[in-house]
C-alpha cells in the first residue's frame, strides 16, 4: 500500500508540471502567437498597426514576474492594445502559466566552445 501510495505521489510530482507547461504552450499558441509569434519574436502578424512586444527582449524579461502577469492580466504598460485577459476567458493561473512559458523566450547568450 505504501509503495503504491509513493509511486502516485511520484506521478503526480513530474505529471502536473508537465500538464501545466503543456497548458501554457496551447494558451500561447490560442491567444498570443498570432501576435508575439511562435518564438517570441512580435512578429506574429506583418500586417498588424501595432507593433507587439518581442518577448525574448531583454526589456520584457528584466520586469518581474508580476509585472508581466499584470501586463497580461489588466494590460498594465501598454499603450495601443491593453490585453485584459483575466476579464477576456483565462483565469489567474493560466496567466501565470503564460509568464512561465514567456520566460522560455529568454536570449540565452552563446557559449564559448
Amino acid at each position: 500500500m505504501r509503495k503504491a501510495i509513493y509511486v502516485l505521489g511520484l506521478v503526480i510530482w513530474f505529471v502536473f508540471p508537465l500538464q501545466a507547461a503543456n497548458d501554457a504552450e496551447s494558451t500561447y499558441k490560442a491567444r498570443c502567437m498570432k501576435c508575439h509569434g511562435a518564438n517570441g519574436d512580435g512578429k506574429g502578424h506583418a500586417e498588424m498597426k501595432i507593433k507587439p512586444a518581442d518577448l525574448r527582449s531583454d526589456e520584457v524579461q528584466k520586469l518581474s514576474d508580476e509585472e508581466i502577469y499584470k501586463t497580461i492580466a489588466y494590460g498594465v504598460g501598454h499603450k495601443e492594445y491593453a490585453h485584459a485577459f483575466l476579464g477576456r476567458g483565462l483565469n489567474g493561473k493560466q496567466i501565470a502559466d503564460l509568464v512561465t512559458y514567456i520566460r522560455k523566450f529568454a536570449r540565452h547568450p552563446k557559449r564559448d566552445q
